[in-house]
């Protein structure tokens, strides 16, 4: 397993550390999954593609994710 060494603001540092407590996960977990989450949605709209809707069970749209 790696080790990395990473400085954040302040601001993301504390956004870390709520989202672990509140997820009651560890720093390296949200991070893991962030990562996931930011690789997924790149995969996604590597064709070109740059919204990914998210749609209820009627397929109205919700939300849309907007990568450039």
């Amino acid at each position: 397993m790696a080790r990395l060494t990473v400085q954040f603001p302040d601001r993301t540092s504390e956004m870390l550390s709520d989202l672990a407590v509140k997820d009651q996960k560890t720093k390296t977990e949200i991070i893991d999954r962030a990562l996931a989450l930011y690789n997924y949605l790149r995969r996604e709209t590597q064709d070109g593609k740059h919204r990914i809707a998210v749609v209820d069970e009627d397929g109205k749209i919700l939300k849309e994710i907007v990568m450039t």
